[in-house]
């Protein structure tokens, strides 16, 4: 399955929280795709609004 590529840009103030998660998505066994869009699906309603 291959998806659209999509960039995600991080700013400095917020690199040290972009590490945790990536620290996070690996000791998981996660992509930080997946862990994104857990992430989303959990804040954001069903609605898609």
């Amino acid at each position: 399955m291959t998806g659209k590529a999509k960039a995600v840009y991080v700013k400095e103030d917020d690199v040290e929280l972009w590490e945790r998660a990536e620290a996070y998505a690996k000791a998981h066994r996660l992509t930080m795709s997946a862990l994104v869009l857990t992430a989303l699906e959990a804040y954001l309603p069903d609605d898609g609004q």
